[in-house]
């Protein structure tokens, strides 16, 4: 798909670890690239850019140099596709983040039941007023350190996508321990309670 909107469709042959087109492709080499591939069954589709001007690994994000594999990369796209040519505005943002708040923090109630339990409802309300400023600062801080320190490790570190990749199953396998652990601990209580 070319900038004035013209379109071509090109077949592509495997070659050894490439696929490679049947008809040159002509120039200018800057256009948008709808690739279709189906093996088995299964058929995935992907978005591509091709610019003219030389890219650099200065000029790249970090998960741009990284493997995905083919379901990532399908999910990548199809975001990709439903977010396109949409703006953010700040009133989208005022909305997700009121819709996010509705939920009740379990924390705010408890306060909040304790305070109406000792007829102080002006206390109770200050206390839970004050607790949510205090969560939505520590919140927009830490998101926003953390933004930070990610741009920054990834520059320095080429792995870190591929790391950033696998922490999930880390921080399961370690919230599991720590779920083993507790109910050990817990069992052995019990034990001794009963004896």
């Amino acid at each position: 798909m070319r900038e004035d909107g013209g379109r071509q469709l090109f077949k592509f042959v495997r070659k050894d670890g490439f696929l490679e087109s049947l008809d040159e492709i002509p120039e200018p080499h800057a256009f948008k690239a709808q690739v279709s591939l189906g093996l088995g069954g299964e058929h995935h589709d992907y978005s591509l850019t091709f610019e003219e001007h030389q890219h650099t690994h200065d000029e790249l994000e970090a998960g741009d140099l990284e493997f995905q594999d083919a379901h990532e990369r399908a999910h990548a796209n199809d975001i990709k596709r439903r977010f396109a040519n949409r703006n953010v505005t700040t009133g989208q943002i005022i909305i997700f983040g009121l819709t996010g708040g509705l939920i009740p923090c379990p924390a705010s109630i408890t306060v909040l039941l304790l305070c109406l339990q000792l007829k102080k409802f002006t206390l109770g309300a200050a206390l839970v007023l004050c607790f949510s400023i205090g969560l939505a600062l520590t919140m927009v801080t830490s998101g926003a350190l953390a933004a930070l320190s990610v741009k920054h490790v990834s520059k320095r570190w080429s792995g870190f996508g591929a790391f950033a990749r696998k922490a999930p199953y880390f921080s399961s396998a370690l919230i599991l321990l720590v779920g083993l652990y507790v109910g050990y601990e817990g069992l052995h209580a019990l034990k001794l309670l009963g004896a």
